[in-house]
C-alpha cells in the first residue's frame, strides 16, 4: 500500500535543514512545503535550492496545510515554537535538546500527548545502523557485564557571534555536545543515580566541561567519565568496558553518509582489537522515516519525549552540580507554562 507522503514546515532556515534535514526529508519520499525564517532572502535562498514554493514568517508557516514540522531554532527557542505548533496541531521534530529544562520538556511532553500528535527530538545518532550492532555486541555478551563507559566529544568552535556562545539562546558546550555523550551512556546503562560535573567558562558560557555518572546495575556499579567542548581538536569517541572486554566506538555521533567506520571489540581472551564492520547511511533519513512510521501509527521512534526528559533530569543536575561543587541526584520537578 503506497503511503502518503508526510507535508513538512521548516520552522528556521538553520545550516542543520539545508545540509542535513531538509535532504532527508526529500529522500524519504516526504515533501516540503514551506521554510520560515526571519531572514526572508536566506529563506528564499534555500527554499529555491530544493524548490520549495513557499516562503513564510514563523506564525504563517505555523498556520499552514502541513502535516509536520521541524524546528532548527536556538534551544532557547524550541519549547515555546514547539507549544505553538503543537497547538496547531502539528507534529513535530525538534532539534536537541529538546528544551533547556526537564520541566520544559515534561510540559511540552504532556501538551503533545492532549493535542494527540507526535513530539520528538531529533537525536539522528541513534536511528545510524552502526548503534544496532553496538548494542548487539554488548546484549550478545562481548564485553561481559558492563562496568564503564568513557567519552569525548570535541571540536574547535570559532569565536563568538556563533549562537553556540551566546548565553540567552540556550548556548555552551554542555547542550551541543555533552547532551550526545548523556544521551548514549543512559541509551547503554540506564538511568544514573548521581552526577558530579564541573565547567570552563569563556565568552559567557561552559566551553568546554566534564562530567561523572553513576548508574545502578545487577552486576554491579557502572560509572562514566565523559569531557566535551568546543576549545579542543575535533574528536569523539565511546569506549565501552565490561568485565570480558571493551568496546571502541569511533565517531559515535556524526557518521554520515558516505563513511564506514568499523567498531573495535577487544575480549580479555584475545587482546587484540577486533573490528565489527559498520554500513553506511544517512541517520538523518532515517529519523525522518521512523518519524513518519510513528505519525502513522507504528512504533518507530528511538527517543520519545519521555526518554528526552530523562536525559534533562542529567543535564538539570549536572547544571545543580556544577553550582554547588558536589554530587547532585537527578530529580523529578513540576512542568514548567
Amino acid at each position: 500500500m503506497t503511503r502518503a507522503p508526510l507535508r513538512w514546515g521548516i520552522l528556521g532556515a538553520a545550516d542543520i535543514a539545508q545540509k542535513a534535514l531538509i535532504p532527508a526529508i526529500l529522500g524519504a519520499g516526504d515533501t516540503v512545503v514551506a521554510i520560515a525564517s526571519r531572514d526572508r532572502e536566506r529563506a528564499l535562498e534555500m527554499a529555491s535550492g530544493f524548490g520549495v514554493a513557499e516562503v513564510a514568517t514563523y506564525l504563517e508557516l505555523i498556520e499552514a496545510e502541513l502535516d509536520a514540522v521541524y524546528i532548527p531554532l536556538p534551544n532557547s527557542l524550541h519549547q515555546h515554537w514547539t507549544l505553538r505548533a503543537v497547538a496547531a496541531g502539528k507534529h513535530v521534530l525538534c532539534e536537541k535538546p529538546l528544551a533547556l529544562t526537564a520541566a520544559q520538556a515534561q510540559s511540552m511532553r504532556q501538551v503533545a500527548q492532549e493535542r494527540g500528535v507526535v513530539l520528538a527530538e531529533a537525536v539522528m545518532y541513534r536511528y545510524h545502523p552502526r548503534w544496532k550492532l553496538v548494542h548487539q555486541a554488548i546484549s550478545q555478551g562481548g564485553v561481559g557485564n558492563l562496568r564503564h563507559l568513557r567519552g569525548t566529544f570535541s571540536f574547535d568552535l570559532a569565536p563568538p557571534p556563533d549562537i553556540r556562545w551566546q548565553v540567552e539562546l540556550g548556548g555552551g558546550a554542555l547542550y551541543d555536545l555533552g547532551s550526545y555523550l548523556v544521551s548514549a551512556c543512559r541509551w547503554l546503562a540506564g538511568e544514573p543515580t548521581r552526577v558530579l560535573a564541573r565547567q570552563h567558562t569563556i565568552h559567557g558560557v561552559d566551553g568546554d566541561g566534564s562530567m561523572l555518572l553513576e548508574f545502578p546495575s545487577a552486576g554491579g556499579p557502572v560509572s562514566a567519565e565523559l569531557s566535551y567542548g568546543f576549545m579542543a581538536a575535533e574528536h569523539q569517541v565511546l569506549e565501552v568496558v565490561g568485565t570480558h572486554g571493551s568496546l571502541l566506538v569511533p565517531k559515535p555521533f556524526t557518521a554520515w553518509r558516505h563513511e564506514s567506520i568499523p567498531l573495535w571489540l577487544t575480549t580479555s581472551r584475545d587482546q587484540s582489537a577486533q573490528p565489527i564492520a559498520t554500513p553506511e547511511a544517512d541517520p538523518y533519513r532515517e529519523m525522518v522515516v521512523a518519524f513518519g512510521e510513528r505519525v502513522r501509527g507504528g512504533a518507530g521512534l528511538l527517543c520519545d519525549p519521555a526518554d528526552s526528559e530523562s536525559g534533562l533530569l542529567v543535564l538539570d543536575a549536572a547544571r545543580r552540580s556544577i553550582a554547588s561543587g558536589s554530587w547532585e541526584q537527578p530529580e523529578r520537578v513540576s512542568p514548567e507554562s
